[in-house]
């Protein structure tokens, strides 16, 4: 994911906080609070607990809102996306990508962020499969403004405009909505 989708994706996310979001990070704030006057109060006998303490804390608070995030999106706005189509134009060197997305959520989605990647399609196995998904020949972010249903889903359409690659090839398609 490059820079200018991590920016849409935070954007996206930050402008759509409901009550349960603000909620785990009021949590997350508070339980770093007083993990740090807990440190405060550990100091006056053990400086290296305090210390130790003090770490966790910082990792708790940087780590903590991925997980966040993470865990809110598969409960509260659970969604599953499906690949129909992949096809590449003979006439124009563009990649049409056919897709649906299914609302398994029990709130209607009016706002979707999704983050599309082609890779080259290799038979490779443990940490070169790994490899192969950092390297994406194309990448492809776009907010769309649709209203789905709970329990419904919507088929779209995304072009890949300019592929070139000639070989075998594979896509995946990740879905945040709100």
């Amino acid at each position: 994911m490059n820079t200018n989708a991590l920016k849409l994706s935070l954007l996206t996310y930050f402008q759509n906080l409901e009550l349960y979001d603000y909620l785990a990070y009021i949590w997350l704030i508070i339980t770093f609070l007083i993990l740090i006057f807990l440190a405060i109060i550990i100091a006056k006998k053990s400086s290296t607990l305090s210390l130790v303490v003090i770490i966790v804390a910082l990792f708790l608070l940087s780590i903590s809102p991925f997980f966040i995030q993470k865990k809110l999106n598969e409960v509260l706005r659970k969604t599953e996306t499906n690949i129909t189509s992949l096809k590449k134009l003979n006439f124009s060197p563009s990649l049409i990508l056919e897709t649906t997305i299914y609302n398994k959520s029990n709130k209607d989605f009016h706002i979707c962020f999704l983050n599309t990647s082609i890779f080259k399609q290799k038979k490779q196995t443990g940490i070169k499969a790994y490899f192969n998904t950092l390297k994406p020949l194309a990448n492809q972010s776009i907010v769309i403004t649709e209203f789905i249903p709970q329990q419904g889903s919507l088929e779209y359409q995304i072009v890949f405009d300019n592929f070139e690659y000639e070989g075998d090839f594979n896509a995946t398609l990740k879905a945040e909505c709100y």
